[in-house]
Order: structure tokens, then sequence, then C-alpha cells
């Protein structure tokens, strides 16, 4: 077993509990600072909160888990190029420092943000956000200079041979590679940008926001709007990792990201990836997490190896064909 596990850190259980179960496997925790917006709706940071955050993050960082903090809304509005936007990420990252929780890493989706750093915490290291959604080295190329570390495209990590290339020229050029083992977003889903701009300004869910999408039968969530169709087998072309397939992939990234901050089930989440083992739907493990009439069943997946493995390495998958083998893997898994 690999140290490769970044665990969003997360208030809805026992954080510092679930993660001394597998320190063999935690690489480093991720988390937005209070008052920092990200590409998650915030909790709110009343003092017992911010309290148990910093007494969480200080158990990790005593336990040799590094800190990864993050600044990585996808819009600043009109402050994106700005003094101030660079005055409250130095205020934050010296906040943490004198917190005793200067970070390791900072995650980000901003490269003036990158900018900022480099100049006023050259020590930290800068990691290329997945919400960039960057597919190969021609783009992460010209921010060499800027990023010490990548995620590699969810659109593209489950092909293993380029996986594996990527992960070359990584190591070629000092860098490290990371991925998302959980993402239960559709592939390639045309609102993905909206939706992280829209955790940026807030989270969709005012009053008013709530009321003027009732008005025009409007969602946010079109992967729930299209399984809602009937539309199963896209969970299937989507691009999650299962618990048991993790090994293949670890053997060419550092980091691999797992999506509990606001889950509804982390510590589930967790023990899964943790241990390469799930018994449950694996929609549970999902961010977001789907509510199916039926249950994929990971234990089928088992059942269904040689098919399944077609479908998960498939290279038509971001220009489908609706070959049938979906199709044929969802009858034998869904139930």
């Amino acid at each position: 077993m690999r140290r490769t596990l970044a665990v969003g850190h997360f208030l809805n259980a026992p954080f510092t509990e679930a993660c001394a179960r597998h320190l063999g496997r935690i690489r480093e925790t991720f988390f937005a600072w209070p008052g920092v917006p990200s590409c998650r709706p915030a909790p709110d940071f009343t003092p017992e909160v911010r309290e148990r955050m910093v007494s969480d993050l200080r158990w990790a960082r005593a336990n040799g888990i590094e800190l990864d903090t993050l600044f990585n809304c996808n819009c600043y509005g009109d402050i994106a190029i700005s003094p101030e936007l660079a005055d409250f990420v130095i205020r934050n990252l010296r906040e943490m420092d004198a917190a005793g929780l200067f970070p390791d890493t900072v995650t980000t989706t901003s490269p003036f943000i990158a900018k900022v750093l480099r100049r006023h915490f050259p020590s930290v290291k800068i990691r290329l956000s997945v919400n960039i959604r960057v597919h190969g080295t021609v783009g992460f190329e010209p921010v060499m200079d800027l990023f010490d570390s990548f995620y590699a495209s969810r659109e593209r990590h489950r092909e293993l041979d380029w996986l594996a290339d990527l992960s070359r020229w990584a190591k070629e050029n000092g860098k490290v590679l990371g991925m998302q083992a959980n993402s239960g977003c559709i592939r390639q889903c045309p609102y993905q940008q909206f939706h992280d701009n829209l955790h940026g300004h807030g989270d969709g869910r005012r009053p008013q926001d709530v009321a003027t999408m009732k008005d025009y039968g409007f969602t946010f969530f079109l992967c729930k709007e299209n399984y809602e169709k009937g539309r199963y087998e896209d969970f299937l072309r989507s691009t999650w990792i299962r618990p048991e397939d993790l090994p293949l992939y670890e053997e060419h990234v550092g980091v691999v990201k797992l999506a509990t901050r606001r889950h509804p089930h982390p510590v589930e989440v967790l023990d899964a990836y943790a241990t390469y083992s799930y018994d449950g739907n694996l929609a549970d493990l999902m961010d977001a997490c789907h509510s199916f009439p039926k249950s994929f069943d990971n234990r089928r997946f088992d059942e269904a190896g040689a098919l399944w493995a077609s479908v998960r390495g498939c290279r038509d998958a971001n220009d489908c064909r609706h070959c049938g083998r979906c199709a044929e893997l969802l009858s034998r898994v869904f139930a």
C-alpha cells in the first residue's frame, strides 16, 4: 500500500478518528480556510467550527499528514487581478502560519494567485487544481514555472497508457501528478464551469435562487437531471475509479484526491479507498452522491471483470459510439 490519499477535511463525522485508522495511506488533507471561498459551499464557520477545524489540522500535522489549502474558486469576479486579492491570499496564509498551520501546498485555479505565492511564499508548493481540466503536457508546459504539481484531467485519467505517459513526463520535469478518485460528475459535464463559478459567489441555495430555479424549471445539477431521465449508463461512462482498481492508477500518480469535504458519507469513502475494498453501492462513494432507484452493487463489478475492464478503459469514452457494452454492464451490475 502506498501513501497517496488526499482527504478533504470534513466536519460531519469524526475526522481524526477516521484518519487515524489509515495513517499509512493518507498523504495530505485539503481544506478551505475559514472565509476563503472555494469550489464547494462553505460551512458556517462559527467559533466552535473554526476551533474544531484548527484542532483537526493540528492533529493531522502532528501525525505526518501534509496540509493543502485551497484557493480554487473558478471565479474571483472583478478582483481576479488586484491588490485586494493578493492581500487576501497573503493575509490568510499568515493567519494559518500564526496558528501553526502554514500549508505545505496551495491548490489554486488562479495563475494570478500562483504568482502572488511565488513572490511572497517561495517555500510553499503550488498545485494546479483539477478544476482547470488540462488534458495533457501541451497545457501544463507553459505554466511549469508556476506549479509544482498538477491534477490530471478527469476526462482522460481512466486511460492507463495516457496516465503512464503523463506520469513519466511529470517525473522527468520534477513535478508531482495527481488524480481525483471519486468524482460523481457526468463525463465532460457542460454545466461544470457554470456550477463551479456559482460556488465562487455563493452556492445557489439562497431562497431567491431556489425560487428562480423552480420558476424556470432549472437545476445546476445536470447530473441529477440526467439520471432522473433514466440515463444510468452515463454513471458507468463517468470518470470515478473503483477502490479495487485504485492500485492500477496509484502506480502512476503521487496524489489521489478523495472528495469528502461536503460528502454525506466521508468515512465510508475514506475506508473504501484506503483499503481498496468496498461492499455496497458504488454511487454512495461518489461526489456528487447520487440516489438511484437501484444499487450499483460493487461486488457485481468483480463478476463482470472483463466487461468492466473494457468499459473502464474505453478509448471512445469521450466520443461515445453507444456500442452496447455499457448497456450490457448496466444489466449485470444495476440491481
